[in-house]
């Protein structure tokens, strides 16, 4: 029998050639044979959401935070939860754990990203500019960049 890791991978890989239906499938097993395992209902979520069914996803996905998803994965599971959570049209409740997780994960640069998406889902267009904005100011360090970035930054906080 293959282990945990092994199913997991088996299972990302029916994602990667878009085998979605396999694997919902295949994660549904895996939650069924490790009902206890946070990780297994995260990629149960994954699977529905690479599917394009992100209202499935999103139970899972908040079953996996309560259960104590390992935190090597938690940054990915606020990014995949406020996406789907946005793609429904769940904006401010996107908005709301996307600003949550970047305060926890400050540098995680695609949680302000996908902050800025739901933000501007949300109507918030002003402040999610500025949200990008900032992550190109901190991300791109070349020298046209620096040199510009106080100004850059002047704009964006006068446009707040």
């Amino acid at each position: 029998m293959s282990t945990f890791e092994e199913r997991v991978e088996q299972g990302l890989q029916l994602e990667r050639v878009e085998n979605y239906a396999a694997a919902i499938d295949h994660f549904r097993q895996l939650v069924e044979d490790f009902p206890e395992d946070a990780r297994a209902h995260f990629e149960y979520a994954g699977a529905f959401d690479s599917a394009g069914q992100e209202a499935e996803a999103v139970p899972h996905y908040y079953r996996a935070l309560e259960m104590g998803l390992p935190e090597d994965y938690r940054p990915r599971l606020f990014v995949q939860l406020g996406s789907s959570l946005r793609n429904i049209g769940q904006y401010e409740e996107a908005v709301q754990l996307l600003t949550r997780a970047c305060e926890i994960y400050p540098d995680h640069v695609a949680l302000h990203v996908f902050r800025a998406l739901a933000l501007e889902s949300a109507g918030q267009a002003r402040e999610a500019l500025s949200t990008l904005f900032d992550v190109v100011i901190e991300q791109v360090r070349t020298a046209d960049m620096q040199r510009y970035a106080r100004a850059i930054r002047y704009y964006v906080d006068e446009r707040r």
